[in-house]
């Protein structure tokens, strides 16, 4: 029984094409983009070419590197392709296609982040993990419905089973013309961890390594969009060594926007207070010293908005503190209580949450699988 347990089949096994492509960036989103997909082994597909309408085709050879997974039975092994491009224009759009050198498959797209001031939108999520066939349909139709979104931040447990590829392998299918025209920006929850590591997430995504010393690289890392400043943090790990990396990074920032992204909240109303008191006694007071404006979480498989707190009390004015987002997009629902600091909650419903940024000025809304408006607010400076 025990060996039964062991081998599984991915629904998706492997070829000598390109599929599972993924946009994410480890550098600069206005002058790099990385690509990534996989193939099985030994195909010769394993080269980019990219180009802008006024530019001739430029081929970069990717990174390869072979991905072990034994337990997958009927696809034990498959590479794994990174290519980082850099030296682009910021606010472009360039063609690119995946191939040998002498074929190239489908023609995709991938727009470079603009300058400083350039109005943007994002897409935020909370937990995919199950049901990842009805969580492609919400991530489909939140592509289609809102296409000016240029990236989509996952705030952790894409998937349920972390340390197997069969789930990957199911989420990447899922994502299939959304994250290869769109970037990824991706933190790790607690179903990306197995004993520890979270192995199949470092090696299948290529994301910045400007984390703290000492902690593993691409678990824990910052990126600036236009005006904005994303920082991703591990909440599977001990929030201390965190701190002071967090401090300086909010701190070094000019960004008139301050984003916050990782997995477990710091306010559930979850029945038993699922709230984090460790890791809320570390990073709040370093979220309210900096003026982080939304931190973005997930875990609890509800939705639910704070008001703007500091030091744990209802403020007026999102000037005068953080306000606390956790939101689902997959299956798995739980219960939710009511909370002094719950602005608005709501469970049983999966939602994708558009954030539209102009200048001063932040839009937020969420919305159901239907396109349904389920909560909304505006912050101005």
């Amino acid at each position: 029984a025990g060996l039964a347990g062991y081998f599984r089949s991915t629904p998706h096994p492997s070829s000598a094409a390109a599929d599972h492509v993924v946009l994410t960036w480890s550098g600069d989103p206005a002058t790099t983009q990385s690509i990534q997909w996989r193939t099985g082994p030994g195909s010769p597909h394993a080269r980019v070419r990219y180009a802008t309408d006024g530019a001739g085709p430029v081929v970069v050879d990717a990174s390869s590197a072979v991905l072990h997974t034994p337990d997958v039975a009927n696809d034990p092994e498959v590479m794994r392709h990174t290519a980082v491009l850099g030296g682009l224009q910021p606010g472009t759009t360039y063609r690119y296609a995946i191939g040998d050198g002498a074929s190239w498959g489908e023609e995709r797209e991938f727009t470079t982040a603009p300058e400083r001031d350039g109005g943007f939108s994002f897409i935020y999520m909370g937990d995919a993990q199950n049901g990842l066939e009805t969580w492609g349909e919400l991530v489909r139709s939140a592509r289609a419905a809102h296409p000016q979104a240029a990236f989509y931040v996952m705030a952790g447990d894409l998937v349920n089973w972390g340390e197997r590829r069969d789930d990957w392998d199911l989420l990447f299918h899922n994502a299939r013309g959304v994250y290869d025209t769109r970037p990824l920006v991706a933190a790790i929850g607690n179903h990306e961890v197995d004993e520890g590591h979270a192995d199949l997430y470092v090696a299948q995504f290529d994301l910045p390594r400007n984390g703290p010393d000492g902690i593993e690289p691409e678990r824990v890392y910052s990126m600036e969009y236009s005006d904005a400043l994303f920082v991703v943090l591990d909440s599977n790990l001990e929030p201390e060594p965190q701190v002071e990396w967090l401090d300086q990074t909010l701190g070094a920032s000019e960004a008139t926007w301050k984003f916050v992204v990782f997995h477990h909240p710091l306010y559930s109303p979850r029945p038993g207070d699922r709230g984090q008191p460790e890791l809320k006694a570390a990073w709040t007071p370093v979220f309210e010293k900096h003026g982080v404006d939304l931190v973005l979480t997930g875990d609890d498989h509800a939705y639910m908005r704070s008001h703007p707190l500091r030091g744990d009390q209802v403020m007026e004015s999102p000037a005068d503190g953080p306000i606390y987002i956790l939101s689902v997009a997959g299956t798995k629902m739980y219960g939710q209580e009511d909370a002094p600091y719950v602005a608005r909650r709501f469970t049983d419903i999966a939602t994708c949450q558009v954030i539209d940024i102009e200048g001063g000025r932040l839009e937020y809304t969420s919305y159901d699988i239907d396109g349904q408006v389920m909560d909304a607010f505006s912050v101005e400076k």
